[in-house]
């Protein structure tokens, strides 16, 4: 009989208890992994390219609204400079016909001034039916008053430098002289012009009292020409 002593009981149990813990360390190792069968991964495959498809349709959009953007950005600025360019072309055309550099055209008054042919009284002076500088002034002025657009003498354009002087039987306006008679034209309110100049107390009226021939009318369709000179400044700037 084999006599099993104390030692080889021992190992043996030391074998079976390490067995046992090699056991569970082995199943504790595999308890975390997970296995996925071919369809699962095929499944997860799927979901990914759909994810990528996605983000790639996402940044198409976006390089889409940067596009729009762009394109907005650019019709708004080719809006404003459309905008500002047509502020300053009309600004632009104001200064000229202010300036009287522009021929115009609208409705207005027509008024031809010219000397007496009435008899002398005894003793009366001529020159009280001629027509003098004075009186043109005097009927330009009052045009101006009922804000006349633009006025022009015998297809002078007068303008705020333009200066009316006697110069024998006639006048000289701007360097350049003119005989009668003087025909007056002026763009603006005819109704207003003719009141004021044909009213008990206006100038018109006091030319025919003393003889003087004036005549004024309504037209549809004035026609002022632009000034012809070029004008410049010689001593003043502008001040800021």
């Amino acid at each position: 009989m084999i006599k099993i002593g104390k030692i080889e009981i021992t190992v043996f149990l030391l074998c079976i208890v390490i067995g046992i813990l090699l056991v569970i360390q082995i199943r504790a190792d595999n308890s975390g992994n997970m296995y996925v069968s071919a369809s699962e991964i095929d499944d997860y495959i799927a979901q990914i390219e759909s994810e990528r498809a996605n983000i790639d349709a996402i940044k198409e959009q976006i390089e889409e609204s940067k596009r729009q953007l762009a394109d907005y950005e650019e019709s708004a600025k080719e809006k404003d400079n459309a905008t500002i360019q047509a502020k300053l072309t009309s600004e632009l055309e104001s200064f000229r016909s202010m300036s009287c550099a522009d021929a115009m055209r609208g409705s207005g008054v027509k008024i031809v001034v010219d000397d007496g042919t009435r008899p002398l009284y005894e003793g009366e002076d001529i020159n009280d039916i001629i027509v003098h500088d004075i009186d043109i002034l005097l009927i330009v002025n009052e045009l101006k008053r009922c804000k006349a657009e633009a006025i022009a003498v015998n297809g002078h354009r007068i303008t705020p430098y333009t200066s009316i002087v006697c110069s024998g039987y006639t006048i000289r306006m701007d360097g350049m002289v003119y005989a009668r008679p003087f025909e007056i034209t002026a763009i603006g309110d005819a109704k207003r012009m003719s009141g004021a100049l044909l009213a008990p107390e206006g100038y018109g009226t006091y030319l025919r009292e003393w003889g003087v021939l004036f005549t004024i009318e309504s037209v549809e369709n004035v026609e002022i020409p632009a000034y012809s000179e070029e004008e410049s400044f010689k001593y003043a700037e502008p001040a800021n």
